[in-house]
This record gives structure tokens, sequence and C-alpha cells, in this order.
């Protein structure tokens, strides 16, 4: 990881429902480059399990998701990444995020318990199709120790998802 304060590039990930969109708004608010991964046209793709490109139905059941992952392309992201000449903080999420995070000098999870996850699941504003439908809220909670887990392993730093942006902020802006 780089000490070049002048152009950090920081990745803010998280489980669907972790608060990635909440807290960028607050960084954005306070005046930082803020970027959902979502919104870079070429940087994300569903693709079945032979590679090929797919189309996300909004009522994809567990077969569906078993099938199918969402990945970034490494290089586009480093492409882009080297593109950007000041601070920029990059939320998103992907299969493949803890294979691109050497990308960044650093990088963040937003990590929380199964508990947390059930109740924003009751509480659902997302616009965000990933976790719409109760097959889709059951593979999240199966995927979450599994994946913070590895977070923990690629050294990820994590920050509890339940604090207030503010706190959240105070961490990852150092």
């Amino acid at each position: 990881m780089t000490e070049n304060k002048a152009a950090q590039k920081i990745l803010i990930t998280g489980m669907p429902y972790s608060g990635k969109s909440y807290v960028s708004v607050f960084l954005k608010k306070k005046g930082e480059n803020v970027v959902d991964a979502d919104s870079i046209k070429g940087l994300r793709q569903w693709f079945d399990k032979d590679g090929n490109k797919v189309d996300f139905p909004h009522d994809a059941n567990k077969k569906w998701l078993d099938a199918h992952d969402f990945l970034w392309d490494k290089n586009f992201l480093r492409s882009w990444l080297d593109e950007q000449k000041s601070t920029i903080y990059l939320f998103g999420l992907a299969a493949n995020v803890l294979d691109v995070t050497k990308l960044f000098d650093s990088a963040y999870y937003l990590d929380m318990g199964s508990e947390v996850l059930k109740k924003r699941f009751s509480n659902n504003e997302r616009t965000n199709p990933m976790g719409q439908t109760e097959e889709q809220q059951q593979a999240i909670l199966r995927d979450l120790g599994d994946f913070a887990q590895k977070a923990k392993e690629k050294g990820l730093i994590f920050v509890q998802a339940d604090q207030s942006p503010e706190e959240i902020y105070k961490t990852v802006a150092g």
C-alpha cells in the first residue's frame, strides 16, 4: 500500500445491506470523491459458470445465484484507478472483490453480524435489486461468515457497520 496522501485509492466493501450506499452519501456530503462501483460502465457484469455474460433477473432464486457470479474486470479497474488524480473512495462488492484489493492503498470491510443483517432486511429501502427476495436474503446470510473470514485473511481493515456514518468516516479518512 502506498503512502501518497495526495491521491489515495480507497476501497470500501461489505455484504449487501452493510451500509455502503449510506456511508457513501455521508462521505459525499463531506466533500469526498466517492464512486459507486455499480456506476462505472464496463467494470462489472453477471456471468454464468461458463463465463458468459448474463443479465440479473430481479427474482433470482438460489439455483440461479449458485450458478452465476457478479464480477469486476480487474484490468479495467486497474486502468480506471490509474486515471484517478485525486483521492477516491470506491464503494462496492463483487464475487472477486477480494482479488483486487492490492490495487488500492487501503481496503475496508463494513462488518456486521447476522442479527444486524436480518434487521436491515426488514427495514428494506434499497434500490439495488440484489437482496429483494427471501431466497436472495438467505444467500447473503449464508455467505456472510465465509466472506468476512476471507476479508480478514486478505488483510482488509474491519469497520463495524452498525456505527454512525461519522464514526465510519473517522476510521476510513484517517
